[in-house]
């Protein structure tokens, strides 16, 4: 592994005072120590602000960054966290999500030994109470054709060799991860997937993953405006979609499931 590369972690937050603080702890605790963790707050209304603060005080690597005005979504903050990373490796958490602590020391080993642009990681899934709900371990590599059926990297396990991409910016719309890992991958890109499951993903109640008929008007949105598909394509990856996240998270799936 290249020594010396700085991996810059991008962390969207709105009101997540009560959930932040373990996230990035997280961070901190990588066994990879040349980090920065850009956290962009979203004008949060309770304490998240003074929380990132304290702990920026403690520790260097972290620097926030307040929005001028509420985006109502993740795409913003994230692309405010993409224009002031220095690092070579990006890799994005979600403010109530967590990762194992070296999760980035073996993803950055992985990228450079596959010559990666993108790569993923498996994941633990949990409620809000913390009780395991199940898992996912992606395919070993999925291009463009595989992510119009299922999207199969979370967002708080994707790491991105900024070197080897371009016009790396998420699209303002509901479910903007998947949009642009669609737009990345539809310009020849690959995504690898380390078989571990290095990060813990939260579904809260109420919150858009959950709410499954809320996500299915996301992806046609996507597949229709966005990847500009026929109405009778985009009703069949629609289709697709509701059929495959159906048990998605307790299906088996390749390594350590």
């Amino acid at each position: 592994m290249s020594a010396g590369v700085l991996v810059s972690v991008v962390m969207p937050a709105f009101n997540a005072a009560r959930t932040i603080e373990s996230s990035i702890r997280s961070v901190l605790s990588q066994t990879l120590r040349d980090l920065e963790l850009l956290v962009v707050d979203d004008c949060s209304t309770d304490d998240t602000v003074q929380v990132v603060s304290k702990m920026a005080r403690d520790d260097c690597r972290i620097r926030l960054i307040e929005s001028q005005s509420n985006s109502g979504s993740p795409a913003t903050p994230r692309n405010i966290g993409i224009n002031n990373a220095r690092g070579r490796y990006l890799a994005f958490l979600d403010s109530d999500d967590s990762w194992a602590p070296g999760k980035l020391e073996a993803q950055v080993r992985f990228i450079e030994e596959n010559g990666a642009a993108i790569s993923c990681t498996g994941y633990e899934v949990v409620g809000a109470n913390g009780k395991r709900i199940g898992s996912f371990v992606p395919p070993k590599v999925t291009g463009y054709q595989e992510l119009l059926s299922e999207n199969t990297l979370g967002c708080s396990t994707v790491m991105i060799d900024v070197t080897k991409v371009s016009d790396l910016k998420f699209p303002v719309c509901g479910h903007e991860d998947y949009a642009l890992w669609l737009k990345l991958t539809r310009g020849g890109l690959e995504a690898y997937a380390l078989q571990e499951k290095l990060a813990r993903y939260q579904v809260a109640p109420g919150s858009v993953s959950s709410n499954k008929l809320r996500v299915l008007g996301y992806f046609w949105n996507i597949y229709r405006n966005i990847e500009g598909f026929s109405l009778i394509r985009s009703l069949f990856y629609c289709g697709r979609y509701a059929w495959n996240v159906r048990a998605k998270y307790s299906r088996g799936r390749g390594a350590n499931q």
